[in-house]
């Protein structure tokens, strides 16, 4: 028996319900706002160990891919892949179109008013594609326009939906969220702080319907071995920080912290998003800040080498002025899992992943001189530093390995699919 085996085995026993090793499952839509996507590493992880645990299944992408980078990861899963303009003329000559506008009379409840038209159409075309593709469940990944889709869908076809809901999609969304977790077979969530969240959206009587999955990264990026290992205190410290240039990620707190710093430091910034004129004009016009790259976006493998050539990350994270904010940030896992500390801010789900003092530093959000303290410390104390890398790539590998997770994930879809209780 494969260790992935063992671990949906060991899984569907703790759960307590008779579900087989191997039920014969439904063929599943997955349904996403775009596919492929750079930064959604962690659906992509799912999809893998999915596809290797023998889920069949489809993605059902709303937008086409507009990313300049595409994860290597990704292209084994463009065959499988649809587009609602894309749909053949095949599919859709004989689908009853009228069930579809019939049904989107449940979007107000759904969606905001600039999106009926759109999500109507593509969950009219894709329902009449799912059908010739004999589609049994749709699963979507965010609680906004997928879910949304997947509903109407789940209304035409007459097939039960499900959906996974991750961070802003929860906290900001679209005001739908309620009625879409009621009428949804089950919700997925990544960190305990969602479930408490998402719990107050569905009666009480259903709060096991609303389960816990975290991400993870693969076992193989846990064995990686890093280079951070200098304890030389006259060395700079190399600080790496990656994700979308985006409020949420609050980088300018890191560039203030970074500019009053009397330690020497290197700071390689991983990714683009609509804040990056406005840091880079930062980092500019302080001297200090000179010390700091813009790379842009990249693939996940050159990711993972800038992390095994850092000494930490900084994931000064906010609660953006409109509710928005990260769950667990990606880069976080997959920093630890290198033997990289995290300083990273105290919010969301976050304090599931950085334990302070033993996995990482946690700091309050926005709190720039706070956020200063706690890199000069890793600056200073580099053996401590590594002891709190290592216990975090611990923590990974026993926690967040996404093998272990998305087989869990597999065994969630196997109780509520398979007919068991």
């Amino acid at each position: 028996m494969t260790d992935l085996a063992t671990t949906i085995e060991a899984a569907v026993t703790a759960t307590g319900h008779p579900v087989p090793l191997r039920p014969t499952l439904p063929r599943v839509a997955f349904v996403l706002s775009q596919f492929p996507e750079t930064h959604e590493t962690f659906i992509l992880r799912e999809f893998e160990v999915l596809s290797r645990l023998g889920l069949d299944f489809v993605i059902l992408s709303l937008k086409p891919c507009r990313d300049k980078v595409i994860q290597t990861a990704a292209r084994r899963f463009l065959d499988r892949t649809y587009y609602p303009f894309g749909v053949k003329s095949s599919s859709v000559a004989s689908f009853p179109f009228s069930a579809a506008w019939r049904s989107s009379s449940m979007l107000p409840w759904l969606e905001k008013p600039a999106a009926c038209a759109y999500v109507s159409w593509a969950a009219g075309r894709f329902a009449a594609l799912a059908r010739t593709l004999d589609i049994g469940h749709i699963h979507a990944h965010w609680a906004t326009a997928p879910t949304s889709t997947a509903a109407v869908m789940s209304r035409i076809l007459g097939v039960p939906y499900s959906f996974t809901a991750h961070a802003w999609d929860i906290y900001r969304g679209d005001g739908k969220l309620s009625q879409k977790a009621r009428a949804a077979r089950f919700i997925v969530t990544c960190t305990a702080a969602n479930v408490r969240t998402l719990r107050q959206s569905v009666p009480r009587e259903d709060w096991d319907k609303v389960i816990l999955n975290y991400h993870g990264v693969h076992e193989s990026a846990v064995t990686c071995t890093c280079s951070h290992s200098s304890a030389d205190p006259t060395r700079p410290l190399r600080i790496a920080a990656i994700g979308r240039l985006v409020e949420t990620k609050g980088y300018e707190y890191l560039l203030e912290a970074l500019s009053v710093v009397d330690f020497p430091f290197e700071l390689t910034i991983i990714g683009e998003g609509p804040l990056r004129a406005k840091l880079q004009e930062t980092a500019s016009r302080a001297p200090l800040l000179r010390r700091v790259r813009f790379l842009g976006a990249l693939p996940n493998e050159a990711v993972f080498q800038v992390l095994s050539a850092s000494d930490c990350l900084a994931m000064p994270s906010v609660i953006a002025r409109d509710g928005d904010r990260d769950g667990i940030p990606n880069v976080v896992l997959e920093a630890m899992s290198v033997g990289l500390p995290v300083v990273a801010s105290s919010i969301s789900g976050i304090p599931e992943a950085v334990i302070d003092g033993e996995t990482g530093l946690l700091i309050p959000e926005r709190d720039p001189y706070a956020l200063a303290s706690a890199l000069a410390r890793l600056h200073t104390d580099r053996a401590w530093a590594r002891s709190l890398g290592a216990r975090g790539r611990d923590l990974v590998s026993h926690k967040f390995s996404a093998e272990s997770n998305a087989s869990s994930l597999y065994t969630i879809f196997a109780r509520f699919l398979s007919g068991a209780p």
